[in-house]
């Protein structure tokens, strides 16, 4: 029953939320679930074999000439992107696409199950999801080895800092369309006026990492507030996991300590400790080994709040104050959520405890629809998403290249079972199985943000 009427109502929002601009608004907190405990399902590396769902399921219109065209039937190049269940996909070649990243970890592994579902909607044909384990190197050689199969389509998500080497090995083969994920393509350039890592070289969808880090330190402050209003502050500290050499996962902790000093009473001031996780990695371990040294030889901290980032620097985190026995008194968040929803699943709860989450069948949604429409010559880089090119940030040498926020969500494991199965009514799909266990309707949450932040325009 779920299934049919996802099928149904995923094409009445579609057509309904296909509007251009929009501001990444502060993420929700959704409506609270029925808690019933979930079967865990284990992390692999290897990508879903479920065979997609989705709108295409439901037969498509004739004659439409473009995806959310005008009335007039003429490219709309700010909702070309998104899907749309009217126009028929099946008409055009059938494009193969693929996902590499630097990392096999849980939320990698998540966008992997989602470009894959996506494939059956838009007639494409999912070539797998491969990992460079952090070998950058590694990661150039997986990229040429699926130009070389008769790659169309590539979604990306390196280390930031060879965005210049994986733009100079793309600009080489112009038949195939790419999009990054988590992080902006930028160029490494610094000087006046040059964004923090450089000009970008491609259009982006996602967050400013700025704000992600309010947000998650708004929801540490809150936590605190609800569940230790009488500490006493000077025995509170805040850990930030940090990655300097990369802006998307560096920007977030400024923020984090603008806030701190702003917000702290003045016997915590001297409480704020920086993990910087760039010689240790994108993963679990890297956290924990981090996190570790620091939370123990301040023994003087009996709550911790940290500013986890990503699910694997906070899983680690979270073990770490586990290990000193204050997990009681201590809140994780991140910038995230797939490593969380797992660890829900398995029936495991600790100090993580929450995530600034968008599900990855939304945000590969827009990067899907880009690179196809640049495979279809209806779009360039440079003129994809007119309303969202911040003029402050869109390029070197008269480049101009969008910079698409996505909307998120406070993941709580009282409602992150209602959002995930939301997302499945939305998208047609069955990644999640939690229809049994909550009741969720097409207006509970949102696919799109409709509002261009104000800061986008020129200065």
């Amino acid at each position: 029953m779920k299934k049919t009427l996802a099928l149904i109502l995923a094409l009445v929002l579609v057509l309904a939320l296909c509007a251009c601009g929009g501001k990444t608004a502060a993420p929700d907190t959704p409506a609270p679930a029925t808690d019933v405990p979930a079967t865990a399902a284990p992390a692999t590396d290897a990508p879903a074999t479920d065979t997609p769902t989705g709108p295409a399921d439901q037969p498509s219109a004739e004659g439409k000439p473009y995806p959310n065209c005008n009335p007039d039937g003429s490219i709309n190049l700010d909702t070309i992107a998104h899907f749309d269940p009217e126009y028929d996909y099946y008409q055009n070649p059938r494009f193969k696409i693929c996902y590499i990243a630097t990392s096999s970890g849980p939320l990698y592994q998540e966008a992997a199950k989602a470009y894959e579902n996506w494939c059956n909607a838009r007639n494409l044909e999912w070539m797998g999801f491969s990992s460079s384990e952090g070998d950058n190197d590694l990661f150039l050689t997986l990229m040429q080895n699926q130009i070389d199969q008769g790659i169309d389509l590539m979604f990306l998500d390196p280390d930031s800092l060879i965005f210049p080497a994986v733009v100079s090995l793309m600009d080489q083969y112009p038949d195939v369309a790419w999009m990054s994920q988590m992080s902006p393509a930028r160029d490494g350039e610094t000087g006046a006026g040059i964004p923090a890592g450089g000009n970008l070289m491609h259009p982006f969808v996602g967050f400013d990492f700025y704000d992600v880090g309010l947000w998650q330190m708004e929801k540490l402050f809150q936590w605190m507030d609800e569940n230790y209003p009488d500490a006493d502050w000077s025995e509170v500290g805040l850990l930030c996991m940090d990655y300097s050499l990369v802006p998307a996962l560096h920007d977030r902790v400024p923020a984090g300590q603008d806030y701190w000093k702003e917000n702290a009473p003045a016997e915590a001031q001297q409480n704020i400790f920086i993990g910087d996780c760039a010689a240790t990695g994108l993963t679990m371990q890297a956290g924990l080994d981090i996190a570790g040294p620091i939370i123990s030889t301040n023994g003087q901290i009996k709550y911790w709040l940290v500013q986890g980032n990503i699910d694997d620097w906070a899983q680690g985190a979270a073990s770490a104050i586990e290990q000193a026995g204050l997990s009681e008194t201590s809140c994780v968040v991140c910038n995230g959520g797939a490593g969380l929803q797992m660890q829900w699943d398995a029936g495991q709860e600790n100090c993580f405890r929450y995530a600034n989450y968008t599900a990855n069948i939304l945000y590969t949604e827009p990067l899907i629809g880009a690179a196809y429409a640049f495979k279809m010559g209806w779009a360039t880089p440079e003129n994809i998403w007119p309303s969202w090119i911040n003029w402050n940030d869109c390029g070197g040498e008269g480049h101009t290249y969008a910079s698409r926020r996505l909307p998120v969500v406070w993941l709580e494991h009282e409602n992150y079972k209602n959002y995930l199965e939301w997302c499945d009514l939305y998208a047609g799909t069955q990644i999640y199985n939690y229809d049994n266990d909550v009741t969720v309707a097409i207006d509970d949450f949102t696919s799109m943000v409709d509002e261009v932040p104000a800061s986008y325009a020129k200065q």
